[in-house]
């Protein structure tokens, strides 16, 4: 691992093991001494002068989706309708739970959240819930 001071309080991590790197981007919140940490990925675009980051990884819901969805690209493709699909939870993706379709996406937070999608002839609800694991 490396990590650089930058300036306004930010800091450049770079991880090489790509599970570590995955980890620091969807396991959180982070909290190091009493002061949640934004964590996010590096883009060239980055300027630590910003006041605030424009995209923040969430981890969303897909409740009661059908069964016949639960194949990688699938759920992968209803991720990128809400932002862009970062990793799917584990359950999700062996299909061990059918109860919710659980994965990280990165969203804008210069746009609104979507609340539901047009699937199947029916709305289906998207939730904004805890990581796995339940660190929130």
């Amino acid at each position: 691992m490396e990590i650089k001071d930058l300036d306004h309080d930010c800091f450049l991590v770079k991880l090489d093991n790509e599970q570590d790197y995955f980890r620091a981007l969807t396991d959180g919140p982070w909290v190091i001494f009493d002061h949640y940490l934004v964590v996010q990925q590096w883009t060239p675009s980055f300027k630590a002068s910003d006041p605030l980051p424009k995209t923040m990884i969430v981890w969303v819901q897909f409740p009661a989706l059908k069964i016949h969805f639960y194949h990688k690209e699938v759920v992968t493709t209803l991720g990128n309708l809400i932002g862009r699909t970062i990793k799917l939870d584990y359950h999700t993706l062996t299909q061990q739970r059918a109860k919710f379709a659980r994965l990280a996406v990165e969203v804008d937070l210069s746009k609104q959240l979507v609340p539901r999608i047009w699937l199947d002839d029916a709305w289906q609800k998207v939730e904004i819930r805890k990581p796995p694991g339940g660190l929130f």
